[in-house]
């Protein structure tokens, strides 16, 4: 499910429970439903709809206070800074009705007695809104003068206010330093730093800090580009790129985020949005990418050049509804004033870039330096073509990788000298395009997952027919890992199950097929799509069963069951770790040779220590006589001590296979010592936590886990001592 429609949920969910509670006539559950249908709507994209629920809340503490606890009585008056804000966002909300709202929080502040600072942030924020620069330095002053109290934004917010003060003041330094503490992480909340990154980008680029304002675009857009609610905050990184040199990844970008031309609830971050993408596509039609093909609005055959059109219009006709509520041109000079901006720099690298040919800083309105030319620059290398530099420079880089130092700096270098070479007159976009390709995996290979993601993105559609396959699956997979090390989980599933669909065209890609399909579907895993998971892995199923690799087989239909408790519940994960007990039973016993009869016997232990967890899922909690009805004892009982007798199979399984299957055999023996204890026999826990303990201490134990192990062991097996709280362990 998309994030549209997740949000959808949360709101309809919501709603619910506010009209059962009001069907019930429980107040104290209809201010609670109440207070979680604002914060659905006012953080959900659906700002517009705040006002009836929140107006019936004040009616309900006017004529019922005590329906409301003391936290309840703190929320509502903290939701007043959301409404004031929201009433702000919607052109169609009137001034007076904007004004009424700020004033009834004043007062509201006043009688409870809260300092007014978040009073002013707010008055600060419409005059901003408004053009007022007199009201907005009267309300910046009382603001700073105010009392922090309860009431006050949180830190990030109140730094990230300071920054923008200093911003209109025409200070970008002084505003780099006032949002420090956000861009360095000191302070953080559930906006910030999403938005001061993104609004720090041109203030950095002036200021002549290139490398930091790609650092902020790198990981700020990684930060919103699937939240739902920070389509402004997109606009501004759209904007930086227009503003840099990027113009393609800005497309990238737009293209990536075109459910964001449906107008949504909150007019204000749409408008944002909006002018952000008329900018970039004004730079894309001026730098002779009119006729692109851009995906836009549903329903039409967009250029750059006509959804510039739509962009402009829709940006001008939003904004000059604000005005008209306004009565000012603030907000229409602001936009055409943001639209019309002039590059700050061309050709910024959105990749760390070592010095040499492959960096070529640009000013504003100059054309790219090539360099030297190569024909006629001394030394050896003067009689090689730009084709033959690239060539050897990709050959080098290469030859690096082979000796073990393919991802320092000296192969960063060669990579990105071959892309720059290659990009020259003579060059080879082909093979321009696979210099940056190995510089993506370098960045991924390195542990700087953000460059990867840039330089990855960027070298995707520049792969095509002519590059070999593997080069292609490598440039999905690197892509995945990206993803999912800037936890992007959704995308990189959809990285993986491309990969995976390329090694299959490869005559020798059949494992590394069922190797990336699985990968696919543990990241839709992660991604919080058990269905889609449960499809990937019986692909993955069908590729190791026809592989005859009947261990990864096993091991894809245990991760199956665990995602199908997720999606279908107990009683279809029971079927489904079923299956995969059947599965590696039967090739366990049809083994004939190691080393593969003994991996399928460790798998088997494996699939009876699942087969015990799931069994636990079956209870609601360990079984205490004294907590809960009989029959619940009963049935929790029942399923740990079907988990116990499923570890014990276990434990007799892991034991035939000697060497292999000791750091699955220790484990597990704790686990049903554990189990012995919960389920009362307090001496046959005893027993076996002492024999555990003294069986690991003979072992080597060089990271120490074993001496954890022990440890554990002995507060089993100890006089009246009690285990450690048991943990949830990951599942195989």
């Amino acid at each position: 499910m998309g994030p549209q429609g997740a949000t959808r949920n949360l709101h309809a969910r919501a709603e619910e429970l506010a009209d059962e509670a009001a069907a019930t006539d429980d107040r104290p559950r209809l201010v609670a439903a109440l207070t979680l249908l604002v914060q659905s709507y006012s953080f959900g994209g659906e700002c517009a709809r705040t006002f009836v629920p929140f107006r019936r809340l004040l009616r309900m503490y006017d004529e019922h206070p005590a329906d409301f606890g003391e936290d309840d009585v703190r929320r509502l008056h903290w939701m007043f800074k959301w409404v004031v804000t929201d009433a702000r966002r919607q052109p169609d909300v009137p001034l007076t009705e904007v004004e009424v709202w700020l004033a009834r929080m004043r007062r509201g502040y006043r009688a409870a007695g809260y300092s007014e600072r978040a009073v002013h942030g707010a008055e600060f924020r419409l005059a901003r809104h408004l053009g007022d620069a007199a009201r907005a330095t009267r309300a910046y002053t009382a603001w700073t003068a105010a009392a922090r109290d309860d009431m006050a934004d949180c830190l990030a917010c109140e730094y990230a206010t300071e920054g923008l003060r200093q911003l209109d003041l025409g200070d970008d330094r002084a505003a780099l330093d006032g949002w420090e503490p956000v861009l360095n992480g000191t302070h953080s909340c559930h906006r910030e730093p999403h938005e001061t990154l993104a609004r720090s980008l041109l203030p950095l680029v002036r200021t002549g800090r290139a490398d930091q304002a790609r650092d902020h675009h790198l990981r700020g857009y990684g930060m919103v580009r699937a939240e739902e609610a920070f389509g402004s905050v997109v606009g501004r990184h759209v904007e930086f790129c227009a503003l840099t040199g990027n113009e393609a990844r800005g497309l990238r970008i737009l293209a990536e985020q075109s459910r964001r031309w449906a107008e949504s609830g909150d007019r204000l971050d749409h408008l944002g949005w909006l002018a952000g993408a008329a900018l970039l596509l004004r730079r894309a039609v001026e730098t002779g990418h009119g006729e692109r093909a851009v995906p836009g609005p549903p329903g039409g055959a967009w250029t750059a050049a006509t959804l510039l059109d739509h962009a402009r219009e829709a940006a001008l006709g939003l904004a000059s509804r604000f005005d008209r509520r306004n009565g000012t041109t603030a907000v229409s000079d602001g936009v055409r004033s943001r639209m019309a901006a002039e590059p700050l720099r061309e050709g910024l690298p959105l990749t760390a870039e070592p010095p040499g040919p492959a960096a070529h800083p640009r000013t504003p309105g100059s054309r790219p330096d090539p360099g030297p030319d190569p024909s006629s620059s001394p030394g050896p290398e003067s009689s090689l073509s730009p084709l033959d530099r690239a060539r050897m420079s990709l050959a080098l880089a290469q030859s690096l990788a082979s000796s073990g130092d393919g991802t320092g700096p000296q192969a960063e270098r060669l990579l990105a000298d071959a892309a720059y070479f290659a990009g020259l007159p003579g060059g080879s976009p082909h093979l321009g395009a696979l210099a940056r390709l190995r510089l993506g995996g370098l960045h991924c290979e390195a542990g700087r997952h953000d460059e990867a993601v840039a330089v990855l993105e960027s070298v995707l559609p520049d792969l095509d027919e002519t590059h070999e396959p593997d080069d292609r699956t490598q440039a999905h997979t690197w892509l995945a890992r990206g993803y999912l090390h800037t936890h992007q989980p959704a995308l990189a599933a959809a990285q993986f199950t491309q990969a995976a669909a390329l090694a299959r065209t490869s005559p020798d890609g059949r494992h590394e097929e069922a190797s990336l399909t699985q990968r696919a579907a543990q990241t839709l895993g992660l991604a919080g799509q058990p269905a889609e998971a449960c499809r990937a892995y019986a692909r993955a199923e069908e590729l190791w069963r026809a592989l005859g690799e009947h261990g990864a087989l096993v091991r894809a239909q245990r991760a199956r069951a665990w995602e199908t408790l997720a999606a279908h519940g107990l009683a279809a994960a029971d079927t489904a770790m079923a299956e995969a007990l059947h599965t590696n039973r039967h090739h366990a016993e049809a083994a004939e040779q190691d080393p593969e009869r003994t991996e399928l016997y460790v798998e088997l232990g494996r699939t009876h220590v699942q087969l015990a967890r799931l069994a636990m899922e079956h209870a609601d909690g360990p079984p205490l006589a004294d907590r809960g009805t009989p029959e619940q004892y009963t049935a929790n009982t029942r399923a740990f001590a079907t988990a116990l007798a499923h570890t014990e199979r276990a434990i007799e399984t892991l034991r035939t296979c000697g060497g292999p299957g000791l750091a699955d055999l220790h484990p597990t023996e704790l686990l049903a010592a554990r189990l012995e204890f919960v389920l009362g026999h307090q001496d046959r826990a005893a027993a076996r936590a002492s024999a555990l303990a003294a069986a690991v201490r003979e072992r080597p134990d060089p990271d120490g886990t074993l001496a954890y192990l022990a440890e554990e062991c002995d507060l089993i097996a100890g006089p009246g001592r009690a285990p450690r709280h048991q943990r949830r362990q990951g599942r195989a």
